[in-house]
């Protein structure tokens, strides 16, 4: 075996401390007095010399651009409640539709049947004696030629 491989490309060595010997560079900023005294204050910024990051227009815009998105955002899921409402709404009422049409078609049939039971009992006929014409007027010679009649 050989001698363990690193995954990338070597990394550069660190570049010396600023109390080190041999430092090359601009000098550390001096301690302040407060320093000392075990009170840590940091005067110097670090990126004193970089321009500044964006614009006040620039800041306007994401700001602007942020509040549409969240309106968007509490606008779609406005749609998205409503569209569930009507779901569920729709679900309810075909379900309640299926049980009324279900009630109905028992109490259709339970009627049906008591009809019929009816049926089987009383008979309407019986009840209700039907004279038909062509049994009363079987007698051709009394209606067709009367005896009494005016000619």
């Amino acid at each position: 075996h050989g001698p363990p491989q690193s995954a990338g490309p070597a990394s550069p060595p660190a570049a010396p401390c600023a109390s080190q010997p041999g430092h090359v560079g601009p000098p550390a900023p001096q301690m302040p007095p407060a320093a000392s005294q075990g009170i840590d204050i940091d005067t110097a910024m670090p990126y004193g010399e970089l321009e500044p990051f964006g614009r006040e227009d620039t800041a306007q815009e994401l700001t602007e651009q942020s509040v549409h998105e969240s309106n968007a955002m509490v606008d779609q899921l406005e749609r998205a409640e409503v569209a569930e409402e009507k779901r569920s709404a729709f679900r309810a009422l075909t379900r309640l539709r299926g049980a009324a049409i279900t009630s109905f078609d028992g109490i259709a049939r339970s009627q049906t049947g008591n009809i019929d039971e009816y049926n089987k009992v009383h008979s309407w006929r019986a009840a209700h004696p039907v004279r038909h014409l062509a049994e009363e007027e079987a007698d051709v010679s009394k209606w067709a030629f009367p005896s009494q009649a005016d000619f």
